[in-house]
């Protein structure tokens, strides 16, 4: 209880105006972008990035985080990229690492949920070996953000989705705007700043991992976990997805 305060206050210290009181972003958007669909990419909806913009939609899960984070990136070029999510998969952060090893992503971090993480070796292990110990942070956390900063502009998105797809509705805010990615940029710098002061992050995402690297059992879950993935791709039609919205 004691180290969940001292992160509350040290959170707030950060955070906090001169009278002591949380500071919340008040903006006027220079357009807002209303996007609906139940079959459109994450290209397709979002759309170009122009600064100022500001987008707001709904899907019918058709494309997850990844599938927006992907087209952030493509818009805002080469990037930085900080993400917070409660859970993920191994497909995408297979594709994750596709991405980065393509050259469109100098740097990634990722706070994930611990409880989520130490759940089973056999999605946290797989992460891991793709990213790195040092591309993750285990704390409790729940929110669902994407933060690019790019060669050509920086953006956040806030929504609904984890990084896996979930076929079911979705709703997400994408922000092309230096003043509200700052905003966010500052709240998960110094989440991740805190959980690194403490030698048990590192040490339970080690421990995860060797747990995984020491049971067959956990590495074929993975393959097979992937091979599912694929196939499931072919076998939901964009005909099923329209039959999903609600």
């Amino acid at each position: 209880m004691a180290a969940v305060l001292m992160k509350s206050e040290h959170w707030y210290a950060l955070m906090a105006k001169s009278k002591g009181r949380p500071r919340a972003l008040r903006y006027a958007s220079k357009a807002t972008r209303t996007v609906i669909h139940r079959t459109a990419s994450a290209a397709a909806l979002i759309g170009p990035l122009e600064p100022g913009l500001h987008i707001t939609g709904l899907t019918a899960g058709q494309f997850s985080a990844i599938d927006a984070m992907e087209h952030m990136v493509s818009e805002l070029g080469l990037a930085d990229v900080r993400i917070s999510t409660w859970t993920t998969g191994i497909y995408d952060v297979e594709r994750t690492r596709q991405i980065q090893m393509g050259g469109r992503i100098k740097n990634i971090r990722i706070l994930l949920d611990r409880g989520t993480f130490e759940k089973s070796p056999k999605f946290a292990g797989p992460l891991i070996e793709k990213l790195g110990v040092e591309a993750f942070r285990c704390l409790s956390v729940h929110a669902k953000v994407v933060i690019v900063s790019g060669e050509h502009g920086q953006a956040v998105m806030r929504s609904s989705m984890n990084l896996n797809m979930n076929l079911r509705t979705e709703q997400f805010d994408i922000d092309v705007d230096n003043k509200v990615t700052a905003f966010y940029t500052s709240w998960f710098d110094a989440l991740w700043e805190q959980s690194a002061r403490s030698q048990d992050n590192k040490a339970i995402i080690q421990a995860v991992y060797d747990r995984y690297l020491e049971s067959p059992e956990e590495q074929e879950f993975q393959q097979t976990s992937l091979r599912s993935h694929s196939a499931q791709d072919i076998a939901v039609s964009l005909d099923e997805i329209d039959h999903l919205w609600t």
